[in-house]
């Protein structure tokens, strides 16, 4: 199946059934269909009033499918400093002042696609990429967007639970200096505790020791946590109680520090689902993502959008740095100029 000339559709590597391709015409619901598969697309803010989108067909792809077409001549413009710095600003003094421990703004670059290539084609690109990633995409005739994330959401079985803290980051080559970096622990540690605050009234938690995961061109910190729960809850439960989690949003999370950061957000220009969950439901077994290392499109016009956590310690030369160097992870990941 050629992807580059659907119209519409949707993708996700799921852990134990591979990739799966959904094809329309998609018919939109606010809730899940009681049998058949289903994506789940929303937005960061969760405001989409039928994000599930249940596709007229679904197909299994190979692991190995054809080899991505020539890289695309891409005119990249840098993104300004003068907006974040003051979006960083207005952090740091709210965490000053005790109002805040944690936020992560998320600034976009923007590019050109020059024709005969269109930004379909990096859906294929998405799909050859890293193992060790989650390729996922939707997309209809003009617009849409592809990723390739290491970070899940959840994995919801019956009343089983699996999640994950994936924050903080540095280089491999930096990785002895890394382990023992304050900032980084300490950043860690604020999306690990948060995530295991959340899902403790609901059951029995376990949590592994902080490791480092390599994925090659970056290396994070990341904690493995498993929920027993009491009860069975829909996957829209788990959504509202586990995102943002503080590797994207704001810690303390309250209704004031997510209006804040979506309003930072906003003035940063950072597309409405980066960062957003992105699902697939079948049978009871529903699989979620975290929608990071992103592309987005509307026609030819492209947004690569990162960001990175900013707590006390933070500086904003440092952060500056960091969200270039994932940038480039997502280039490179994409085998793009």
């Amino acid at each position: 199946m050629d992807i580059k000339t659907l119209t519409s559709g949707a993708l996700i590597k799921h852990p134990s059934r591979g990739l799966l391709l959904g094809t329309g015409p998609f018919r939109e619901s606010a809730e899940p269909p009681d049998s058949g598969p289903a994506f789940y697309i929303d937005t960061f803010r969760l405001d989409d009033p039928r994000p599930w989108k249940i596709p007229a067909a679904l197909h299994a792809l190979p692991a190995e499918g054809n080899p991505p077409p020539p890289a695309p001549e891409i005119r990249w413009t840098e993104p300004s400093p003068d907006t974040y710095a003051q979006v960083f600003a207005e952090m740091m003094e709210q965490i000053a002042a005790g109002q805040l421990m944690k936020s992560v703004p998320a600034i976009p670059q923007f590019g050109e696609m020059l024709l005969p290539h269109t930004p379909r084609e990096l859906i294929l690109r998405a799909i050859s990429s890293s193992p060790s990633h989650y390729p996922y995409a939707w997309w209809t005739e003009r617009e849409g967007f592809c990723g390739i994330t290491p970070e899940t959401l959840f994995h919801q079985q019956s009343r089983r639970l699996e999640t994950m803290a994936l924050a903080g980051t540095a280089r491999p080559e930096d990785e002895g200096v890394f382990i023992n970096d304050d900032k980084e622990i300490r950043e860690h540690e604020i999306v690990a505790g948060s995530i295991l605050s959340r899902l403790s009234p609901f059951g029995s938690v376990t949590r592994t020791a902080r490791s480092v995961l390599n994925l090659g061109t970056l290396i994070h910190f990341v904690t493995y946590l498993t929920l027993e729960s009491d009860e069975q809850h829909t996957p829209a439960h788990w959504i509202r109680l586990l995102h943002p989690t503080p590797a994207l949003g704001s810690q303390p999370r309250t209704e004031n520090t997510l209006a804040q950061l979506d309003d930072w957000r906003s003035r940063l220009r950072c597309p409405l689902h980066f960062g957003a969950p992105f699902g697939f439901l079948e049978d009871g077994d529903f699989f979620c993502l975290v929608g990071i290392r992103s592309l987005y499109w509307q026609g030819q016009r492209l947004a690569l959008c990162t960001g990175g956590g900013v707590v006390a310690s933070s500086t904003l030369t440092h952060e500056w740095r960091e969200l270039k160097l994932k940038r480039d992870t997502v280039r490179r990941s994409f085998h793009l100029p």
